[in-house]
């Protein structure tokens, strides 16, 4: 589970009793729980429907839907809005930072109807990956599903963790001394500026901490390389599937993609002029569109509670 983009999960858990078990909607129940959120213009602020939320991302090559990892509400949205961009575009390519590089070939093998959805999971080690019973099934197979349906890619676009690992603690020039194989797995960034980028990240350190002491530049730093090598892997793996694929959706945690986060700024950096069009959600619970939400993204949608705590 990926530390950063499960942020609010992480500190929730801190007094959390036993994960509750995510629960597979039906395409009714997945629209109606879409439908009933508040859907803003990330800029404006003007409250807009789900279908006209559809309509804008699909005008863009590649639709960035943030996500907090065990937010039901968040995957709905997701299901809603992909099943409508499948509707104008069957072949709009499904991007996941959930499954990495190496589990191509079983995901691959699944879309050919070679292995079940169990032995899917099982073989990816997905069934819990938001930390919930049950959470593969309910917030990320629904989307596998109507990718195969349509016959869109399914891309497996993440980093192996053990590399994202080596980057923290070596740095680049270990990674870059691999094979070429292993190097396959994985790209490097090459965005060009991302300080911004890394304000947020300490900012985000020092809230998990739940201390007001700045955390130090080294420690800040390392986990920079970390997040750059996910964001790199994940923005190189969505350029190439635009090379056989009209349009993709990502799936990613929010503070990948919120306020044109890494992976978006990879994605550009791989594919000058590519349009990008960002998802965003957040649990402020005010009227309007919070100062704090103001460019988070093109749409900023406002979700309920996690499942995090009973």
């Amino acid at each position: 589970m990926r530390l950063l983009a499960v942020a609010a999960m992480v500190l929730a858990l801190s007094a959390c009793t036993a994960p509750r078990t995510a629960r597979v909607l039906s395409p009714i129940e997945r629209d109606a729980t879409a439908q009933a959120l508040v859907i803003r213009d990330g800029t404006t602020g003007d409250r807009i429907d789900l279908d006209e939320a559809a309509r804008r991302a699909a005008r863009a090559d590649v639709v960035l839907l943030g996500e907090y990892h065990d937010n039901p509400d968040a995957h709905a949205l997701q299901q809603a809005l992909y099943a409508r961009l499948l509707e104008r575009e069957p072949r709009t390519a499904l991007c996941l930072e959930m499954l990495e590089r190496h589990e191509q070939p079983i995901v691959d093998a699944w879309v050919r109807g070679e292995i079940t959805t169990d032995q899917l999971i099982d073989r990816t080690g997905s069934r819990t990956w938001s930390g919930q019973p049950n959470s593969w099934m309910a917030f990320y197979q629904p989307c596998l599903d109507l990718a195969r349906t349509h016959g869109a890619a399914i891309v497996a676009a993440n980093a192996p963790r053990q590399y994202v690992s080596r980057a923290n603690r070596e740095g680049y020039e270990g990674l870059l001394a691999l094979p070429p194989d292993e190097r396959a797995l994985f790209d490097l960034p090459i965005a060009p500026d991302v300080g911004a980028y890394r304000h947020r990240l300490a900012e985000l350190m020092q809230e998990m901490r739940g201390s007001n002491a700045s955390v130090p530049d080294d420690q800040v730093d390392r986990m920079l390389r970390s997040q750059l090598v996910w964001d790199a892997t994940m923005g190189a793996s969505v350029a190439r599937a635009l090379e056989s694929s009209p349009r993709a959706v990502v799936l990613v945690g929010c503070f990948h993609s919120d306020f044109l986060g890494g992976t978006a700024l990879e994605i550009l950096a791989r594919r000058p002029g590519t349009s990008v069009f960002v998802v965003a959600i957040t649990q402020e619970t005010g009227d309007g569109l919070a100062s704090g939400d103001r460019g988070r993204g093109d749409l900023v949608v406002r979700v309920g509670d996690g499942l995090s705590l009973d």
